[in-house]
């Protein structure tokens, strides 16, 4: 099988995958970074910026990846590899982005609610 097919089915099923979680996501995010932020620009800011990374940062790794393997058996192997090294990126930067939004949680001052 030709390996550009290859190639473009690996940056196709990271940059899938990585889109689909981040959807998930979102919602959550956005809540959570409306109460950081206080308001809805701020927090959409982020968001975009979580989603550049969390996307971003998969690609990025899959379009570095040149197949090696001549045999069909052997690519298929090889995507599966880079794929799952692909989505292991995509779980540093959520861990990351994960720590910064924790961090700001646990030291922005918050009101008191009145009772």
């Amino acid at each position: 099988m030709n390996t550009i097919l290859f190639f473009l089915l690996e940056v196709i099923l990271t940059l899938s995958i990585s889109m689909l979680v981040f959807r998930y996501l979102r919602p959550f995010l956005t809540r959570i970074l409306v109460d950081l932020c206080r308001t809805e620009e701020r927090a959409q800011f982020w968001t975009v910026f979580s989603n550049i990374i969390l996307v971003g940062v998969p690609l990025l790794i899959a379009l570095t990846y040149q197949p090696e393997a001549t045999k069909s058996e052997e690519l298929f192997f090889e995507i599966t590899h880079r794929i799952s090294g692909n989505m292991l990126g995509f779980l540093f930067a959520l861990l990351g982005i994960g720590f910064i939004v924790s961090f700001f949680a646990l030291v922005a001052p918050r009101q008191k609610e009145s009772q």
